[in-house]
């Protein structure tokens, strides 16, 4: 098995102490070539050692974690975040990194970040190249979404083969499938993405999309009709119907009422 090589830039040394002894101990995928204290010995780092990953802290001084990704026109590594950043740039690196990992770092989720790593890094060389080309967009996407301070339009979803880039206003619903999800777009295309609704909850804005159902998470945009048997059921544009939980009945029918107040729609009794 091929390591990986890595290099760690935060400009707090206990951070990078502990994240080295973490990837040393419980990640023998990884090999931490270099360490770095600032974006631009990070960037000196990278010339000098070429690494296939960096795990970059975002909230350093002078430049941040962002201006050492607009150091580089072009990447050929991969980044994963580690972060104690505020909720917004949060909801950004969750939409378009490869990963992200919130301090103090935890064990299993830097496992699951590096077998995500490997995955991308064991592609075929002519799947790594297209992966690449779309690096370069998908760090500009990250940057515009972290300046919309969460109201960015749109979202990469990571699929084991590609990623697709989409507009927020183009996702239907997204259904739960154990530890994934399964995206529904307004095209009739479903993508299936190895998330969580959960997590997916937490990225999409909660004026917009609103969790019916454990197993559906729906775009206000695109309902259609609402059923007021069983409980309650909405119809979507797409035309499918989905089942509104008991017990977020009430609750969704004055969302959805506010809603449509905050967009100017009519109500007529």
């Amino acid at each position: 098995m091929k390591k990986l090589r890595a290099i760690i830039i935060d400009d707090e040394a206990k951070g990078r102490k502990n994240l080295h002894k973490l990837l040393e101990n419980n990640c023998p995928e990884i090999q931490v070539e270099a360490t770095a204290d600032s974006a631009v010995a990070g960037r000196q780092m990278v010339e000098r050692h070429q690494p296939d990953v960096v795990f970059l802290d975002i909230n350093m001084p002078i430049h941040n974690g962002f201006d050492f990704l607009e150091f580089f026109t072009e990447r050929e590594f991969s980044v994963v975040f580690v972060t104690a950043y505020n909720e917004y740039a949060l909801r950004a690196i969750k939409s378009s990194a490869v990963d992200y990992l919130l301090k103090p770092v935890d064990i299993f989720e830097l496992k699951r970040a590096v077998k995500k790593l490997q995955s991308i890094h064991e592609r075929p060389d002519s799947e790594q190249e297209a992966g690449e080309s779309l690096r370069g967009e998908q760090t500009q996407l990250l940057l515009e979404n972290l300046k919309a301070r969460g109201s960015y339009e749109r979202i990469i979803l990571h699929m084991p083969r590609s990623i697709k880039i989409v507009r927020i206003s183009e996702i239907v619903y997204l259904q739960a499938e154990s530890n994934y999800s399964t995206v529904f777009l307004d095209d009739g295309a479903k993508v299936t993405i190895s998330r969580t609704l959960k997590e997916f909850e937490e990225i999409l804005s909660g004026d917009i999309f609103y969790r019916i159902h454990k197993s559906f998470l729906i775009n206000l945009q695109h309902v259609k009709e609402y059923f007021f048997a069983r409980g309650g059921a909405v119809c979507m544009s797409n035309g499918h119907k989905l089942q509104v939980s008991s017990r977020r009945s009430k609750e969704f029918l004055q969302h959805i009422e506010a809603f449509a107040s905050s967009t100017h729609s009519g109500n007529i009794s």
